[in-house]
């Protein structure tokens, strides 16, 4: 048996039972709401998952031979359209392991642009919507996901994380959990930032105010981050007398030469900016998406190009361009 049928399909002996065997397994999408439109997945604006490109890395791309990346294809092409200019999580396959519950999904972006993901909040549900599993993954190693294509991904949610054990053949079904935040010192949420880095910006942030009927973004600063990426410290400021909701944040960095070594687009999961107040966040940028060796954040330069924004109500005034470009 292949490598693709020995670990997903088990007793089943060709791919062609395995592909008439692909849409028992299908389970519904998930979708991020980086369009900022409410309920996307009742948006009749798709597109066909046939229009979209599949691409195959890392273990897909290594393991697979020619006839399995054809049914990876066939799989993909299979699906319902995706709602346009949303990201979606479509789990095709699910398998208990002796390790955990494994799910085998396609992350597929419908927008226009590149897609980098920090964290994910999964969970496992039962048919009659009993939470037994929660899990956060860190995708920042699993780079971008192009714009108007698919990458398989797979999920494993390790039975020792379960919050209950479900009996065996109980199917469960995956689903996302956008992350709940609270009014408790908003503008520190998701900033992953030590105690000292948090009063070290908070003094930074104070002395960049916000101003009536401005809205802009400012790179506060740039670190070496994790595993030879970078961390990029943004300060967004809403001078409006409306919340902004924030989808998506794209970041270029320059190295001391001139040269843009990244280029990141970031989704946001709806970040929240109330009325007249300002939020700090702290974007990771892996390696995988930096164009040069031994790039040092002390020779480097990080600058917002532009920023989406989604409001309730009468169109913003225009957003400045940000400015904070820290070496």
């Amino acid at each position: 048996m292949s490598w693709l049928l020995e670990n997903w399909f088990g007793s089943k002996e060709s791919l062609e039972q395995v592909r008439e065997d692909v849409h028992n397994h299908l389970q519904k999408e998930s979708y991020l709401g980086v369009s900022g439109i409410d309920n996307p997945e009742q948006s009749s604006n798709r597109i066909p998952s046939k229009e979209m490109v599949l691409n195959l890395h890392g273990p897909w791309g290594d393991k697979l031979d020619e006839q399995e990346a054809e049914l990876m294809q066939y799989i993909h092409d299979e699906l319902p359209p995706v709602v346009r200019d949303e990201v979606g999580i479509f789990p095709f396959f699910t398998q208990v392991t002796q390790e955990g519950y494994l799910v085998l999904t396609f992350i597929r972006n419908a927008t226009s642009r590149n897609m980098l993901f920090q964290r994910l909040p999964l969970r496992l549900v039962t048919p009659d919507g009993k939470v037994v599993a929660r899990k956060t993954f860190h995708l920042l190693e699993f780079g971008p996901v192009g714009d108007k294509s698919s990458r398989p991904c797979e999920f494993l949610f390790p039975w020792s994380e379960f919050e209950e054990l479900p009996d065996k053949e109980v199917p469960l079904t995956l689903e996302y959990k956008k992350p709940e935040k609270t009014a408790e010192h908003p503008e520190m949420l998701g900033g992953e930032l030590t105690e000292e880095e948090q009063q070290q910006y908070q003094d930074k942030a104070a002395a960049l105010p916000v101003e009536d009927d401005l809205v802009d973004l400012q790179v506060l600063d740039i670190l070496d981050g994790t595993n030879n990426g970078l961390k990029v410290v943004v300060l967004f400021r809403n001078g409006l007398n409306k919340r902004l909701e924030f989808t998506e944040v794209p970041i270029i960095v320059h190295d001391k030469a001139g040269d843009a070594v990244a280029r990141v687009h970031y989704t946001l999961e709806n970040l929240k900016v109330e009325a007249k107040g300002s939020r700090m966040w702290a974007f990771e940028i892996p390696a995988t998406s930096i164009k040069k060796e031994g790039v040092k954040a002390a020779d480097c330069t990080a600058f917002i190009p532009k920023a989406k924004q989604q409001k309730k109500g009468p169109a913003a005034p225009k957003t400045s361009q940000p400015n904070g470009l820290l070496q």
